[in-house]
This record gives C-alpha cells, structure tokens and sequence, in this order.
C-alpha cells in the first residue's frame, strides 16, 4: 500500500513548502560548542546540493513512514473490527482495546498497543530529520498515539464526502492513529510525516479504513 501527503505526480515528493519548513526556511540549526555550560547552535543555509539531498532523504524516509503508519493502521482497524463483532460495541478506550487484544493473543495480524512510531524509528529516520521534525514543531512521540471518540455524526456516506470535508483532527503529531466510530459506523486513519492523513495514492483522498456495521445483528 502507498501513501503520499502533499505530493506531486505519482511519486512520493514532498512540496518545496513543507521541506522549506522542515528546514526553518532553508536554514538548518548546527550544533556548537558549549561555552560555559551553555549549548550553542548556529544557522547555516544548504548548498543546493545539500537542499537536492535532504528533499531526497524526506522523500524516500516520507513513503517508508506513511506505508508503515498505514500497515499499523489497518492492523489497529481490523483488531477493532473483532472487538466490534464479538462485543458488539466499540472500545471506549485504547486501555480497554489493549485488554481485549491480551485476552484474545491468537488474532491474526494483532498489532503493539500501542504501536511503535514509525516516525520515531532510528533504522527508518536519522538523529537529523528527527529533529528538523522537532524544529518544525511536529516531534514524532515513541509510540503512536491513539485516539478513540465517539462521532454521532458518523454515516454511511462518510467515504464520499472526503472531497468536501476535512477531517477532524486535520492535523496531530506524525504517526497518530485517528479512530472515530458510533454503533453503526467505524472510520479509521492516521497521520503522515506532516502531521496531516496520509492520502491514498489510488484516489487522492486520505486514506480511511471504514466499515458499515448496521446490517450486523445486535
């Protein structure tokens, strides 16, 4: 599965914006010497060169993360999925859905609770890019972060109206899986490297794991 978040064409590219941003306006903090016991940072502004490398570096780290979040993601909606038929209701909280999860270890494809980041991953991300993503404000947390509300608003058409309606939360820290649901209804999606839904490539909307429970008996 594929994923892309502000990007052009069918490859994974980040906009110059973003990485602008990411850069603090082509600017990049570099690490000094302490003078007496106080760190020190100076600006410096890339070469092109060096500007080339980086968007390249955000580009291939951005579709590693967001196919991984997305993995996660689908795991997390599938366990809820289960919780959903053999209870007939929905979690209330990420705690109860872990006690469920150990109470039921033999589900295929049972996901970490929570999950690892992949944002926050050391073998998928450098010591850098981490903290031009703490620079700019969106720091990726250890774990990813689940969030499970109840939504009465919540229908059928949910799926179809993702042209005209922004998500909400619109934006949270990269990695945060967002789970919204009522009785009948359970939309789930998560946060790209930007903090914003990562899009599906296929449609160009964010990437929503849905399901309609209301024909289900109970």
């Amino acid at each position: 599965m594929s994923a892309r978040e502000d990007f052009t064409c069918k490859k994974t590219i980040l906009t110059a914006a973003a990485i602008l941003s990411l850069c603090g306006s082509s600017t990049i903090a570099a690490p000094q010497p302490a003078t007496n016991n106080q760190p020190m940072t100076r600006q410096f502004k890339p070469s092109k060169q060096q500007l080339r490398q980086l968007i390249l570096d955000l580009q291939v780290t951005a579709l590693k993360c967001d196919q991984k979040t997305a993995v996660i993601t689908k795991d997390v909606f599938q366990l809820i999925e289960v919780f959903r038929t053999k209870t007939n209701r929905f979690p209330r909280s990420l705690s109860e859905l872990k006690r469920f999860s150990d109470q039921h270890a033999g589900i295929d494809k049972q996901p970490a609770l929570p999950p690892e980041n992949p944002y926050n991953d050391s073998n998928l991300v450098s010591k850098e890019l981490r903290q031009e993503l703490i620079n700019a404000g969106t720091p990726p947390t250890e774990f990813c972060k689940i969030l499970i509300e109840e939504d009465p608003y919540l229908s059928s058409s949910f799926p179809l109206s993702l042209n005209n309606v922004k998500l909400n939360p619109q934006k949270e820290a990269p990695g945060a899986i967002i789970v919204k649901h009522n009785r009948d209804y359970l939309a789930v999606w998560c946060m790209g490297f930007t903090g914003k839904p990562i899009i599906d490539e296929k449609t160009q909307l964010p990437l929503i794991f849905f399901k309609d429970f209301s024909n289900t008996s109970g």
